[in-house]
């Protein structure tokens, strides 16, 4: 997704696939919902819930078969995605431990890492213990659906909205730094209803007026924005490089320092640290990150003329 597209597309291509990616998630909302509609009280999804997920896993792995090489992914303009030349194993472990001293990623690290810090809190500590359980199968499927729009919406600010590449940046983290603020302010006073050790009563769809409502909302407003946010970095990634062989180190950096993040999380709401405070410490992830990112724009990102003049000489070279 950062490397297939043309130059000036990337928002576009990195959309795309956030659909299809997303399009996991609203299965995996419609499974339980259906299965358990009901079954609203507290409880574990059936056994048909589990077979429904391995078979749609086997599906999805003996479709993997079917991709096409990078090598022979041809553009709409009869030019080249990628040419692959696969390197050493102690060439790929030495490039990947350089990507721990490279400005660049480092800049992006916090980010990275605030990418999936969220999930413990927002789907078992949101969406966990504040709705049932055929609630929680259709709160996802509307999850996922809002990061599909997120992601639709600020790849496409990031690829049409100015001629500038850098001011096209500028505005997305302007964007997202706002839509972030306010969600998480928010959610800090929905938070402040509740605690660990003073849980509400389960909420469920048929419930009338703002008791669902509002909880409702704000759980779609955190998918929203966990799409843009990543949809953003996704963005940067692809504007620092334009061969296959840097991009795909990039990613794996991100994916890897995302996942590390999403480990300590997980191992945080597991001591059982306080609700509110996990609020904060996904909140302040993510305020931090946005001036490193700033940073990345002004001294990484080059403008479309520029960058698409150096891949050329790249190729060439």
């Amino acid at each position: 997704m950062t490397s297939y597209p043309p130059h000036d597309q990337k928002g576009t291509y990195i959309s795309l696939f956030w659909g299809i990616f997303s399009m996991g998630g609203v299965t995996g909302g419609l499974i339980p919902f259906i299965l358990n509609y009901n079954r609203s009280e507290a409880g574990s999804v059936n056994d048909a819930t589990y077979i429904g997920f391995m078979g749609f896993m086997i599906v999805g792995a003996l479709l993997s078969f079917a991709i096409l090489p990078p090598n022979k992914v041809i553009r709409d303009d009869g030019t080249s995605c990628t040419k692959v030349e696969y390197s050493s194993v102690w060439t790929e472990a030495t490039e990947i431990l350089k990507l721990f001293l490279n400005w660049k990623m480092l800049l992006i690290a916090l980010a990275a890492c605030a990418g999936n810090f969220f999930c413990s809190y927002q789907f078992t500590n949101v969406n966990g213990v504040l709705f049932n359980l055929r609630t929680r199968g259709l709160n996802n499927v509307l999850y996922w659906v809002a990061q599909m729009l997120g992601s639709i919406g600020i790849g496409y600010v990031l690829d049409f909205s100015f001629s500038s590449r850098k001011t096209r940046g500028y505005v997305g983290i302007g964007i997202v730094a706002l839509l972030g603020t306010a969600v998480w302010g928010a959610g800090l006073a929905n938070q402040l209803k509740y605690s660990r050790h003073d849980l509400p009563e389960k909420l469920d769809f048929k419930d009338s007026g703002s008791d669902y409502a509002g909880p409702f909302v704000l759980y779609l407003s955190y998918g929203l924005l966990v799409a843009m946010f990543q949809t953003l970095v996704y963005w940067f990634i692809g504007c620092l490089a334009d061969d296959f062989e840097t991009l795909s180190r990039y990613a794996g950096f991100y994916k890897g320092v995302q996942s590390a993040g999403a480990a300590v999380a997980w191992q945080i709401d597991t001591r059982k640290v306080p609700f509110l405070s996990e609020l904060i410490i996904n909140w302040s992830l993510m305020m931090v990150g946005y001036p490193l990112l700033l940073v990345l724009v002004k001294l990484a990102v080059k403008d479309d003329e520029d960058g698409a003049e150096g891949a050329q000489k790249e190729v060439a070279s």
